[in-house]
């Protein structure tokens, strides 16, 4: 079974950001930057996973879905914001048949 259906399906805009030191003379804490955006598809836990998942490292995530090649490569070190939140990226798990898809877990930072 395909991860998507269509192409029409990535209809959320997502944006992937790094922690980046501050510039200047007094460099203090990191910064956030968005080093690009580009559209996924959101998957929620349905209650029977949320069920199975309780107490895991797994507790509360989400699947998002983007396309494979993306500007940059992923990493579990980056952070993807959407809708106004915050989210660790806790594991990416690349399509490595077709190499269109690729699913990032994600966790929302606390």
């Amino acid at each position: 079974m395909p991860i998507i259906k269509n192409v029409n399906e990535l209809n959320e805009r997502i944006d992937v950001i790094v922690m980046k030191p501050q510039s200047g003379p007094m460099p203090g804490e990191d910064v956030e930057t968005i080093i690009f955006s580009c559209w996924a598809k959101i998957r929620t836990q349905n209650i029977k996973d949320v069920k199975e998942m309780a107490g895991t490292t797994y507790d509360d995530t989400l699947e998002i879905v983007i396309r494979q090649d993306q500007k940059q490569t992923i990493s579990t070190k980056m952070i993807i914001g959407w809708q106004g939140n915050k989210y660790n990226v806790v594991k990416v798990n690349p399509d490595t048949a077709f190499k269109e898809y690729m699913v990032l877990l994600v966790k929302q930072k606390q």
